[in-house]
């Protein structure tokens, strides 16, 4: 991969914006074998040399892409109701996650794709899911901490475990328009008991 171009005005950062929202749209329509800098370019209503002072590669289109989509996959499930109790959040990021995956899974999957025949995207997913790994390393030691995650879990053990369940079910259900609450909750059912979190007897009301 190759280094890309930082926009120092308005106007080329609209440029660059457009570009990747371009590529975006063609990678999901066809794919990353069978697409070309000249169909981001057609797509984008830009001549083949625009797209070239941006970027240099077609993998530099898709390494943007990629971070753009995966930053907000991994946004959406960032714990954000503090005044709730340990499960109801666990549920609601569950639900954000599903959502933000479903809404970006046709190019995750052009992602996965590109990871079968080049190891520098194997590198990089693996990479980006650490991310969210570590966020649930924080997560399951802060429950520890405060009684309620049993205190024999071992977080290094537990969250790539547990992360790498949602992330695969998301993966599987990607099609879908929205998580299901039936999806969500036993989701996190089996995420809470893995860790000894309490889990309460009738489907908790998450909150947005």
């Amino acid at each position: 991969m190759t280094e890309t171009t930082v926009p120092l005005t308005d106007r080329g950062r609209r440029t660059r914006d457009a570009l990747v929202a371009a590529a975006r749209r063609v990678f999901e329509e066809r794919g990353y074998a069978a697409t070309r800098m000249q169909d981001v370019a057609e797509a984008a209503g830009v001549s083949h040399g625009t797209v070239y002072t941006w970027f240099g590669s077609k993998d530099d289109l898709l390494t943007e892409v990629t971070h753009t989509i995966v930053g907000e996959v991994m946004d959406a499930s960032r714990d954000r109701a503090s005044d709730v109790d340990p499960y109801a959040r666990l549920a609601a990021a569950n639900r954000r996650f599903l959502a933000g995956y479903r809404r970006n899974g046709r190019m995750l999957a052009v992602v996965e794709e590109a990871a079968s025949a080049d190891p520098e995207w194997v590198s990089l997913l693996d990479d980006l899911r650490e991310v969210y790994v570590t966020r649930t390393r924080r997560t399951l030691r802060r429950l520890q901490a405060d009684g309620h995650v049993a205190a024999d879990v071992d977080p290094d053990v537990a969250a790539p475990a547990l992360t790498g369940m949602v992330e695969t079910f998301a993966r599987r259900t990607a099609g879908s328009s929205a998580p299901p609450d039936a999806d969500v909750e036993a989701l996190t059912r089996l995420w809470a008991r893995a860790v000894g979190l309490a889990v309460p007897d009738h489907p908790t009301q998450t909150p947005a």
